[in-house]
């Protein structure tokens, strides 16, 4: 019943809600484009990283998502399978690991029933987000690691390794979260696994030929482009507080200026943004009140948790620091700890999309806080909440969300791009604005373009200063701000809330009712 209500909540309308984002639709076109020429859209042969946007997209979504978008075709659903799929398995296998560790039947179920009806684990298992893919790579892995001694086979480090591989090939930060937690395994089992160190070669090996293509894709095709473009040091802060602060000391003796390029050295500074922005993923603000800050990445008015969760969190807290030491109490420990790590290491913290792994062992000691009261009766007051909190959660995601963030859930492009498709011969320019991310991949995405042809025509613009770059023209469309003096006589100009000199021959709207965007023909 568990996994039948998390399966529901995740793939109920999940081909129109939410709506595609660019990320997603860049997924889906490249994997489109694979299967008609084996090809990226910028012409590169079954690339390990994807450069897309010029953020060199790990790989491994693209080509989980192949069987779905050759069977269902170009499709938001067929997409996000992939991930509705891990998603589910990650309920199903954080049973396995807490009832492995634990041999507490009770404990076990009520995590993944928890983990089921999760705001935070629901909002990404309904999209194609690596991240959610990431995680549940890494929790069937950890699983896999564990049984591996109670079994005593190899077949199960095989698979430790395989997830493990696969959890990196899928998303950024798992490439500093997967290797640190295997690091932490392997040391906390360092005596079992030196007993019988023969079982170790052919895992040994496998890491060494899975390691090595997305090691040296990563150094030499632009792996490391979007560490560059989000990562702590795209902060500009700190270095202008830094140089602020020293420019409060004038007139200052030689040994003066010297302590005080020590107190006000930018590398302290940087490292006291990271200490704030690492700690920021456990403030109870962002965990239970508001949440994740980026609209995309949240509900309206709830935070990543229920609010009645903080109790038991905090009695959770309690329990397990008063509990003796086991495997699974230093487990969720090592990843309450390394979870918010790739986060943390970028300007844009606290994230609930990069910290997601951190899910997972908050979501153990909420289990264990609620499973911790020996008067029964109480239950009879929680439940009642818990009911309460989820159907606030489900109003405020399928109802709420759609009409508070529109913009952000990029709704409207559906119907604008088969419309532009529409006029496309019927005039010498179309002028779309670039007010919303990508719009190009929507419309490549939307409009089924052949991949074969938008890889003799693409040309990225340099990246900005995060990193991203774009598509300005597709054929006679062109992608950018509306500037209305230069737009040709006798264009097709659509617009999204700019001011226009004339009036609209046709607008397309919002959810909400509001205007998504404006038609206009420039006469």
């Amino acid at each position: 019943p568990i996994l039948i209500l998390a399966l529901f909540l995740r793939a109920y309308k999940i081909n129109s809600l939410p709506s595609l984002n660019p990320d997603e639709a860049a997924i889906a076109y490249n994997t489109y484009s694979l299967i008609k020429t084996g090809k990226d859209e910028h012409g590169h042969n079954w690339p390990i990283h994807f450069q897309s946007f010029s953020d060199y997209k790990p790989g491994g979504y693209f080509y989980l998502a192949i069987p779905f978008i050759k069977t269902f075709g170009l499709r938001p659903s067929a997409v996000r399978l992939p991930n509705l799929i891990f998603s589910t398995l990650a309920i199903y296998f954080l049973y396995k690991l807490v009832f492995l560790l634990s041999q507490k039947q009770k404990l076990a179920l009520t995590s993944a029933l928890l983990l089921s009806i999760s705001p935070w684990h629901i909002h990404f298992s309904r999209g194609a987000w690596e991240s959610s893919v990431a995680l549940s790579s890494i929790l069937i892995a950890t699983y896999y690691f564990y049984l591996s001694f109670k079994q005593k086979q190899s077949k199960n480090l095989v698979l430790f390794v395989i997830f493990m591989s696969l959890s990196i090939y899928t998303y950024h930060s798992s490439r500093l979260i997967a290797p640190l937690l295997s690091i932490y395994l392997f040391y906390s089992q360092r005596l079992q696994l030196l007993k019988n160190y023969k079982k170790l070669v052919i895992p040994s090996i496998l890491t060494i030929i899975l390691a090595i293509p997305v090691a040296f894709s990563f150094l030499t095709n632009g792996g490391q482009t979007r560490l560059n473009g989000i990562g702590l040091t795209a902060d500009q802060g700190p270095l202008w507080r830094a140089n602020e602060l020293l420019n409060h000391h004038f007139n200052q003796s030689h040994q003066t200026k010297i302590i005080n390029r020590l107190m006000h050295n930018r590398r302290i500074l940087y490292f006291l943004s990271w200490t704030e922005k690492y700690l920021s993923h456990f403030d109870l603000n962002f965990l239970f009140l508001e949440g994740d800050q980026v609209p995309r990445s949240k509900s309206p008015n709830m935070g990543q948790f229920y609010r009645i969760e903080a109790v038991f969190l905090l009695i959770g807290i309690y329990q397990l620091f008063h509990q003796p030491s086991s495997k699974l109490k230093k487990l969720i420990l090592a990843l309450a700890i390394l979870a918010p790590l790739a986060s943390s290491l970028t300007f844009q913290a606290p994230s609930a999309l990069r910290s997601l792994a951190l899910v997972i062992p908050l979501i153990i000691l909420i289990t264990i806080g609620l499973n911790s009261f020996k008067n029964k009766k109480i239950y009879y007051l929680i439940i009642p909440i818990y009911i309460y909190s989820f159907f606030h959660f489900l109003s405020a995601y399928f109802i709420h969300a759609p009409q508070r963030y529109p913009f952000a859930w990029n709704q409207g492009f559906n119907q604008i791009i088969p419309y532009i498709e529409s006029q496309k011969n019927k005039y010498t320019n179309i002028y779309m604005t670039d007010k919303y991310d990508q719009p190009y991949i929507l419309y490549l995405f939307y409009s089924h373009y052949p991949p074969a042809q938008i890889q003799k025509q693409i040309k990225l613009t340099i990246a900005d200063k995060f990193g991203f770059s774009t598509v300005r023209q597709i054929d006679n469309i062109h992608f950018q701000t509306i500037d209305w003096p230069k737009i040709p006589i006798n264009s097709l100009v659509i617009t999204s809330h700019e001011s226009a000199p004339i009036s609209p021959i046709k607008t397309f709207y919002f959810s909400n009712h509001h205007p998504a965007f404006q038609v206009y023909i420039k006469q």
